[in-house]
C-alpha cells in the first residue's frame, strides 16, 4: 500500500521521523499541498464510526494500488491548468510504500475501507479478516477504473484506503517510489543517511506524467 506526497515535504518527514495526519501535517509538516482543498475539508469533517473515531483527517491514508483517481486528478489539474488547484502536476511526488503487516505488527491503530474514506456509503471495519472481502482487488491491479454504465461505483472502490491513526513511524516504510531519476536523487538527498536512501526506486508505471497543453 501507499502513500504518496510532494518532495517538498521530504525533509521534514525526515527531521520529524514520521509521516504525520492531515490535521498534523498542516502545523508544520506540509510545506507543499497537493490536495484540493474542498476534498481536505471534507476530510477534516467526516466522522469516522468505528474506534478509534475522529474524523478522516485525524488519520494518515494510504491506498492499496498506485495510480489512484486522486493521483489522476492532480495529473489532470495540471495538464488543463484548472485554477485555484495545485499546478505542478504528479511527476514532482513520491510514494512512501508499506505493507499491511508492518502496520499491524508495530500495533499502529488502523481503520481500513471498501473505498473513499469520505464517501457516505463507504464501510468501515477495524477486522484484518474483512479486508479479502471487502476490498475490490482486481481493480486495485485493473489498469482502467473509470465508472461504467454496468458499474458506477469503480472509482470510489479504487479509492479504497488504509487509514493509520496520528502517525506513522518511517522505520515502517519499505521503498520510496518516484517518476523519473531526478526526481530519485531529490528524495535520496533529502533522506540523507536514514536507511530509506538506498530503496528509492524509479516507477513511472505508477505515475500519469501529464504534461501541460
Amino acid at each position: 500500500m501507499v502513500h504518496f506526497t510532494h518532495l517538498d515535504n521530504l525533509p521534514s518527514i525526515v527531521a520529524a521521523g514520521r509521516l504525520s495526519c492531515d490535521d498534523r501535517a498542516r502545523q508544520g509538516q506540509l510545506r507543499t499541498e497537493v490536495g484540493d482543498p474542498e476534498i481536505k475539508e471534507n476530510r477534516r469533517r467526516r466522522r469516522v464510526p468505528v474506534e478509534p473515531h475522529g474524523t478522516v483527517g485525524d488519520y494518515v491514508p494510504f491506498y492499496f494500488c498506485a495510480r489512484s483517481p486522486m493521483m489522476y486528478r492532480i495529473a489532470c489539474d495540471c495538464r488543463d491548468s484548472v485554477p485555484g488547484r495545485y499546478q505542478g502536476g504528479d511527476r514532482p511526488l513520491i510514494y512512501l510504500a508499506a505493507r499491511v503487516g508492518s502496520i499491524v505488527d508495530r500495533r499502529l491503530r488502523w481503520i481500513a475501507t471498501d473505498g473513499n474514506a469520505a464517501a457516505a456509503i463507504t464501510r468501515f471495519t477495524t477486522d484484518i479478516r474483512e479486508l479479502g472481502e471487502m476490498i475490490d482487488w482486481p481493480l486495485m491491479t485493473a489498469e482502467k477504473w473509470h465508472n461504467a454504465l454496468e458499474d458506477n461505483d469503480r472509482q470510489r472502490r479504487r479509492m479504497a484506503e488504509l487509514l493509520v491513526h496520528r502517525e506513522v513511524p518511517l522505520s515502517v516504510f519499505h521503498e520510496v517510489a518516484a517518476y523519473s531519476e531526478p526526481y530519485a536523487g531529490r528524495a535520496r538527498s533529502a533522506l540523507g543517511d536514514h536507511p530509506l536512501a538506498q530503496r528509492v526506486n524509479v516507477r513511472p508505471g505508477w505515475y500519469y506524467g501529464y504534461e501541460r497543453r
